[in-house]
């Protein structure tokens, strides 16, 4: 992706004039577009998933999948985030802690945990969520990309405005609001 791409998503427009999705229109097309690949997300016999961000405030989709069978969970899971913006995706490994009425987590994996899955009983679920992207055509962001400094501006607009925490492109690529 070209500078100028990049920065098109750090402002929520689509990275290229022929990008399916815009978050600046009122039917937007995400469900259309990305539909399919939210339901083998959320619907996946192999693992179950928190869908935490469905665009509604942020630039992107968010699951957290988990080993399945869970009432209640603590531990290990797997985020996964999907640009609106862009055919960009990645995920990182997180803790999770899940009752009957709540729901936490640590937030957004670091850029040089990009991809990193150190605990091995979260393999398949890598594997199958891996499978998954690449079906979609999705480009796994990588960390050299992801720990790219943001222009000082752009960092500055990002914490100030939508609260972000962060300033690296991984932090400019998925952005919430409050």
């Amino acid at each position: 992706m070209t500078e100028e791409e990049i920065n098109k998503i750090f402002s929520w427009l689509p990275y290229r004039d022929s990008w399916v999705i815009d978050r600046n229109q009122v039917h937007d097309h995400i469900e259309s577009y990305y539909g399919e690949l939210i339901n083998k997300l959320t619907k996946n016999s192999l693992f179950a998933t928190y869908y935490s961000e469905a665009g509604g405030l942020s630039n992107y989709l968010e699951f957290i999948c988990y080993p399945n069978g869970q009432t209640t969970y603590e531990g290990n899971a797997i985020l996964v985030c999907i640009s609106l913006c862009a055919p960009l995706a990645a995920y990182g490994q997180i803790t999770l802690s899940m009752g009957i009425n709540f729901i936490g987590w640590n937030g957004l994996f670091e850029a040089d945990k990009i991809g990193d899955i150190p605990d091995s009983s979260l393999l398949s679920i890598k594997n199958e969520i891996k499978s998954i992207l690449q079906q979609h055509h999705l480009l796994l962001l990588d960390k050299d990309l992801a720990s790219k400094p943001l222009p000082k501006e752009i960092a500055e607009v990002l914490h100030y405005e939508n609260h972000n925490e962060g300033t690296q492109y991984l932090q400019g690529i998925f952005q919430k609001t409050d």
